[in-house]
């Protein structure tokens, strides 16, 4: 959900399709660091870290995938 966000807000707001990727791939790639920080501060590392244990995976792979896919792709001005 963070690389849409990311991606369609800077398009919303107009800026360069380069931009808008680096953005997205920002924004979705420290959802999961954020969430395993959260989850380490509370203490409930077992139940509250259930999430960013399944997402830290996710998070690489499909960031990956995405960058991959937009190598390929030349960023139309």
């Amino acid at each position: 959900m963070g690389y849409l966000l990311g991606y369609w807000s800077c398009r919303l707001l107009k800026m360069k399709e380069q931009d808008c990727r680096t953005i997205a791939l920002e924004v979705g790639m420290q959802n999961g660091g954020l969430a395993s920080g959260i989850a380490l501060e509370m203490g409930k590392v077992s139940t509250v870290g259930l999430a960013p244990a399944v997402f830290g995976p996710w998070m690489n792979i499909s960031g990956s995938s995405l960058a991959t896919w937009w190598r390929d792709k030349d960023p139309k001005e």
